[in-house]
């Protein structure tokens, strides 16, 4: 990132003047953000509205990354920016929001760009705490100024702005110099920041893995203290973290952050407690191996099988001639812990039992792998097969050779773009079984 010197600290819950960064003291380029993000920017601000870019689009440009999302933030309410935008649509009932959609011929989904109107905090000053009490959602609702947009997120360094109109960097809440330092940091009381929203502790450790950043030592000692908040989760909300984590391959690093903050077990079944130091290797293995973002369901079934996998092998030793079918009902009952954090879906939980199923079949060197090669989660099986070693190193070379042999991993769609031959052949024993 380029340096834009010293600036102290200024208490992150108040409103300052802004510090503002000119375009030629930052690296952030036009030709950086997505085409169509800029054509929204320029479509606002021509309308005379104030239009930035906003969050972690601006704090990975900044870091010289490229953004996975560009999220704009605008003076104009939800209905005017609908008005703008044929392609668009109102979302949300207790965050009201805009989608832009953009379609093209070659991409199989719609480019999707959310777009917000500044939002100001709740204060007795300003709103009547009855009307409030009777339509909850208001509070989410209350449009402000993009001073009082910036302290009502999370984080400082997802508070930063990219104004359009002049190319500058708007900062609020003392985001750069966090940037600069490496500091993940709560805007506001983390106590209170924490206690209404707890999702922000699984972000808070998240943010610190992924950027590699430390996490500022206030905002740390809350974020174990307000733990147990989690529990408060709804389910919808912790898989959609989850589903965040394996998406940018940071799983494992999150949940060893979480052991070293005391922050896991107000968010995973103790089932998984227990056996998670098994689990961390194979779910580092999982992240080098399989393709992220665009096959969001296979990563969820591989990390949902990571997690259970000490519990079921520690039942079943992968040597043993225990029949498939009281494999298949331990694998229902260590899933129904998971189920109540995450609320899996019937076809993903399914899924995991038949990859599971085929991961015994295949430790037992059964002969039917035709067979086996048409199921849709064989080459799931296979990775676990391959990792956790449940044959020799001989029986999987034999078993690489012989699928390589009849083309198979070549052919099949599953297998394009994996090497399971020298996955299988070099048949490391990661987590520590012995065939």
């Amino acid at each position: 990132m380029t340096s834009i010197g010293n600036h102290s600290p200024q208490p992150a819950d108040s409103l300052v003047e802004p510090r503002v960064i000119p375009r030629a003291q930052h690296p952030i380029s036009r030709k950086k953000i997505a085409p169509n993000a800029v054509k929204i920017l320029y479509r606002l601000k021509n309308n005379g509205f104030t239009a930035y870019l906003a969050g972690g689009a601006v704090r990975d440009l900044m870091l010289g990354k490229t953004p996975a999302d560009f999220d704009i933030v605008t003076d104009a309410t939800p209905r005017q920016i609908k008005r703008l935008f044929r392609n668009s649509r109102i979302i949300g009932r207790r965050f009201r929001l805009v989608h832009i959609y953009f379609y093209r011929s070659e991409r199989p989904s719609p480019q999707i760009f959310e777009v917000a109107t500044f939002r100001r905090p709740f204060t007795p000053e300003q709103d009547d705490p009855e009307i409030l009490e009777q339509e909850p959602s208001l509070a989410n609702n209350l449009f402000g100024t993009p001073a009082e947009d910036a302290i009502r997120r999370d984080f400082t360094i997802n508070a930063l702005f990219y104004n359009i109109a002049d190319f500058t960097v708007v900062d609020h809440v003392n985001g750069l110099a966090d940037l600069e330092q490496g500091i993940i940091r709560i805007i506001g009381d983390p106590d209170r920041r924490f206690a209404e929203d707890p999702v922000r502790i699984l972000r808070a450790l998240e943010f610190s893995c992924r950027l590699g950043f430390t996490i500022e030592e206030k905002t740390a000692r809350s974020l174990s203290s307000e733990a147990p908040s989690l529990n408060t989760v709804p389910a919808a909300r912790l898989r959609e973290e989850l589903r965040g984590f394996y998406c940018k391959k940071n799983t494992a690093a999150v949940l060893e952050a979480g052991q070293r903050y005391q922050v896991n077990p107000h968010w995973l079944p103790e089932i998984v407690i227990a056996g998670l130091d098994d689990a961390l290797p194979i779910l580092r293995r999982a992240e080098e191996f399989f393709p992220h973002r665009d096959n969001d369901r296979e990563l969820e079934r591989v990390v949902i099988t990571a997690l259970i996998f000490p519990a079921l092998l520690n039942e079943y030793p992968v040597n043993s001639e225990v029949r498939l079918n009281l494999v298949q009902e331990k694998v229902e009952e260590l899933l129904t812990p998971l189920n109540r954090r995450f609320n899996l879906p019937r076809v993903q939980r399914y899924a995991i039992r038949d990859i599971l199923t085929i991961f015994y079949r295949l430790s037992r060197g059964d002969k039917r792998i035709k067979q086996l090669l048409k199921r849709e989660n064989f080459f799931t099986a296979l990775f676990f097969y391959a990792v956790v070693a449940t044959a020799s190193g001989e029986q999987a070379a034999n078993l690489a050779f012989w699928l390589q042999r009849r083309e198979r991993l070549n052919r099949h769609p599953e297998a394009r773009g994996r090497d399971y031959g020298k996955l299988l052949a070099s048949a490391s024993i990661t987590a520590g079984y012995q065939p």
